[in-house]
């Protein structure tokens, strides 16, 4: 149905739909295959709360639902993933553009890992990203994109952030 009506493009993952209504990695693999299986694009999401941050388990976090959530069907053309911290989605708070460098530099690695095209899948960044934070965000190396939220609410912060890069 969503193929019928022109989507390109399918989240998966997202915080809120693993918080709010209990979705394992397992449930996300499925869904992402059944996205490419119908000629879609599946975005995966991974992230970490606050807890687990600081715990200092967010890499392995990290790894875990991405290991577990991304279906062998993946492919840099039918895949993206994007990282967004829980605790920064919508809270205002974001992590230190050397945090966001290490996750996305350590899902790149686990990408090229275990697929060939791995150094090809688009990265994006989710999670208060913002017109004052923007540019810095998304020159960093490995984050090929953002997932704006709630900044895409407002035309003017919208484009302000389409425009930075």
């Amino acid at each position: 149905m969503l193929a019928d009506a022109g989507c390109k493009f399918v989240i998966v993952g997202h915080s809120e739909r693993r918080a709010d209504h209990m979705e394992n990695d397992a449930l996300i693999a499925l869904k992402a295959k059944a996205t490419h299986e119908n000629g879609l694009k599946a975005v995966i999401c991974v992230g970490e709360t606050l807890d687990q941050r600081n715990a200092e388990e967010t890499l392995s976090v990290v790894e875990t639902q991405l290991s577990n959530s991304i279906p062998d069907s993946a492919t840099a053309e039918n895949t993206v993933v994007a990282y967004e911290p829980v605790w920064a989605i919508g809270t205002g708070l974001t992590p230190t553009i050397d945090q966001i460098a290490e996750v996305h530099d350590h899902i790149r690695a686990l990408l090229a890992a275990h697929f060939s095209d791995g150094s090809s899948f688009r990265l994006l960044y989710g999670g208060s990203m913002n017109p004052g934070n923007a540019r810095e965000i998304l020159a960093v190396e490995n984050v090929n994109g953002g997932l704006v939220g709630g900044a895409s609410l407002k035309v003017e912060d919208f484009w302000s952030i389409c425009t930075s890069v």
